[in-house]
């Protein structure tokens, strides 16, 4: 790369959404099911989806243990469309965080499990993917997951804090390779709030909302 392609990178913007998801509850009779999914992707037309799959799962091709989202609704998307999967995740962990070190482990343990319980049924509660992927219920996700973290102990809360870091360089690193596309990313709704607060700060990122593709609130339109 010269130096006026160099320049280019670092001046063009990339449209990103980020669009929260809800695994196995996609699978229930709620709004936000595997359809309204599968639609609202097809909506926005991105041209890469940075999807949390992991890159070494990607790369064995072993896609079965891949949460519904992805198995049954996005990467048959993809495959009918001109959508380009990129796997960005930071961690190969099916559990988002899980309590480590023998303390206290039983009781912790039940506390997550607790907090988990609320924060699905706080899910079913909100059910459509507008209340799912707004402002107030992702600092609600963020702060249980944080009180969570918090329960697992530090060694969970570094790796926790790790695989969201990991995340957005994975998300950062492919919109650099590729400037100027559509992007849309797909994570767990828990991660959703804390990473759009990294991309609103990231030069490269023009942030675009991902529920709405024609709204003009703080974002601009991502489909043109």
């Amino acid at each position: 790369m010269n130096v006026a392609e160099a320049k280019e990178t670092l001046t063009t913007k990339s449209r990103v959404a980020v669009l929260g998801t809800l695994a196995e509850l996609h699978q229930e009779p709620i709004k936000y099911n595997l359809n309204a999914l599968r639609r609202l992707v097809k909506e926005l037309q991105p041209d890469l989806l940075c999807a949390e799959i992991h890159p070494n799962d990607w790369q064995a091709g072993d896609l079965s243990q891949l949460p519904p989202e992805y198995r049954e609704a996005l990467l048959p998307l993809s495959r009918r469309t001109d959508i380009i999967i990129v796997p960005v995740s930071g961690s190969n962990q099916r559990q988002l965080v899980a309590p480590r070190g023998q303390r206290w482990l039983r009781l912790r343990t039940w506390i997550v499990r607790l907090l988990n319980g609320q924060l699905r049924l706080m899910q079913r509660l909100a059910n459509g993917p507008q209340t799912i992927n707004s402002g107030g219920f992702g600092l609600l996700c963020d702060g249980v997951c944080s009180l969570t973290a918090w329960v697992c102990g530090p060694e969970a809360r570094r790796a926790w804090d790790e695989s969201n870091q990991a995340l957005l360089d994975n998300i950062l690193a492919a919109i650099r390779r590729d400037p100027g596309r559509r992007a849309l990313v797909t994570v767990d709704c828990r991660r959703r709030h804390r990473l759009e607060h990294s991309l609103r700060h990231a030069p490269e990122v023009e942030l675009v909302d991902s529920v709405d593709p024609k709204s003009a609130t703080n974002c601009t339109n991502f489909t043109n």
